[in-house]
């Protein structure tokens, strides 16, 4: 008989390279984690006609190394992905930082627009949005703490793909 170790997980959601990132420090102690894991978003901007394609196909063939428990979303701009792999991983939680409103401006009014209206949706959509609280206060802390829950932090060794094979009494 075979049995696989299915890990809780989650993914951050980067909207760039993790160097150039407001919240590097953050997503630096959250990949501290082992079952955390980040994809960064693509330099090249997607068409408004595949905006919600493109990231079903990316969910649906995104190979991960355990079960999705919780997304954690930095910028609306990858809420179409976030939303793919809540849908894909049935029951993982969306977590959203968001930026401040005066970071959502695009190159045009439309893309601003449309950055201000997927923040919406992301704040709508979110099990729960965190932001910045005062000083010497950690908006890390809920987050950490619903990781522990969903035992994506825990003392278990990580070990992805790892099968176990039991061989009858003899």
């Amino acid at each position: 008989m075979q049995y696989v170790q299915d890990d809780a997980m989650a993914i951050m959601l980067l909207p760039g390279p993790l160097e150039e990132f407001d919240r590097e420090e953050h997503a630096r102690s959250l990949l501290s984690i082992p079952r955390v894991v980040a994809l960064e978003a693509s330099k090249r901007r997607t068409p408004t006609w595949l905006r919600n394609a493109v990231p079903m196909r990316q969910a649906r063939r995104l190979r991960l190394p355990g079960t999705v428990r919780l997304v954690v979303l930095y910028h609306p701009a990858q809420y179409p992905l976030a939303r793919a792999l809540c849908a894909r991983h049935d029951g993982a939680e969306l977590w959203y930082l968001p930026p401040d409103r005066s970071e959502l401006s695009g190159r045009d009014a439309a893309e601003t627009q449309e950055l201000l209206t997927t923040d919406s949706l992301a704040r709508d959509r979110s099990t729960q949005t965190l932001t910045e609280t005062p000083p010497g206060d950690s908006y890390d802390d809920p987050l950490r703490l619903r990781l522990r829950e969903l035992d994506v932090i825990n003392a278990r060794a990580f070990m992805p793909e790892v099968r176990f094979t039991r061989s009858p009494l003899r």
